[in-house]
């Protein structure tokens, strides 16, 4: 199953609506998380309809503020397990299994002397959490200084809190590919700052359900955050595609090198150092891959 989850801020800007548009087009993810959408639900059902998704379900902005919805396919069976200003839970009913998911789109308050409020939150929609859980979205705040590029340092205890929050809950990270930066306040030179903002955690028993639970950080032009691709899926679902060799020749060329070894830098958390090197692994698949068509075309 694969979601996508992107603070997209604002759906009013047709930009932004095309740009979703072609991201689905492109990704066809089951389900859709958005944040900061900045409308009610009138216009959230409208672009549902244009995206042709079956349903959805959202919180209405407040004035130019906030907004959450989730959008899915028809053959999705979800139902609404709780909501907030900065939350949405949906209980997923699997085709081929009478076992449940809860999936959460959340929110992060963006004033840091409420942020706690968000961890009280997050705390809360743990104690109801009896199922394999996924929750995405925007945190609004890092785990470590080194998800963060540019002027200024978070304080300590500000990471800390998160860290803590998400232990409580028995959160953990997937495995990510593509930049470690997930929000890019667009400015130059000193005044540019970058951080990882944006992400997919899940709980021990959604690592159990599925073999490969992988975020795919997407390039995004209308929002300052990045979208968000996550797949979670067992091998024997997992489509064939062609076989990928390594060319030795690759390595006289500029710029190969330098790939692998941005990739093998790259923060991964996972359970097991071998599937911590099974994803740096893809990873570098899937950059290569990219790169070789680049480097070689005629």
């Amino acid at each position: 199953m694969k979601h996508l989850a992107w603070n997209c801020r604002g759906l009013g800007n047709p930009r932004t609506v095309r740009e979703l548009h072609l991201l689905v087009k492109e990704k066809s993810p089951d389900i859709i998380f958005l944040s900061e959408t900045k409308c009610r639900r009138e216009r959230i059902e409208k672009i549902r309809d244009k995206l042709k998704y079956a349903c959805s379900f959202s919180v209405d902005s407040r004035g130019r503020s906030g907004g959450l919805a989730f959008l899915w396919k028809e053959g999705v069976e979800a139902d609404l397990d709780s909501y907030s200003q900065s939350h949405i839970s949906l209980l997923i009913n699997a085709s081929n299994s009478s076992l449940k998911r809860t999936l959460t789109g959340f929110y992060g308050q963006p004033i840091k002397g409420k942020r706690n409020e968000s961890w009280d939150q997050l705390r809360l929609i743990h104690s109801r959490i009896q199922t394999p859980w996924l929750c995405m979205g925007d945190f609004n705040e890092i785990m470590y200084q080194d998800e963060q590029f540019g002027f200024g340092t978070r304080p300590f205890k500000q990471m800390e809190e998160f860290r803590l929050a998400l232990v409580d809950c028995g959160l953990m990270d997937t495995s990510f590919i593509g930049s470690i930066f997930t929000w890019c306040n667009k400015r130059e030179g000193l005044d540019l700052t970058k951080s990882r903002l944006d992400r997919a955690l899940i709980n021990e028993d959604w690592a159990n359900l599925f073999d490969i639970n992988q975020t795919h950080v997407l390039p995004g032009q209308c929002s300052d955050h990045n979208p968000l691709l996550i797949q979670s899926v067992n091998s024997e679902v997992v489509p064939k595609r062609r076989l990928f060799r390594y060319e030795v020749a690759w390595s006289n060329r500029e710029g190969c090198k330098e790939l692998i070894k941005e990739v093998w830098r790259q923060r991964i958390l996972e359970r097991t150092k071998l599937k911590d090197t099974r994803a740096r692994l893809e990873g570098c698949r899937e950059k290569l891959q990219a790169w070789s068509k680049e480097a070689f075309r005629t």
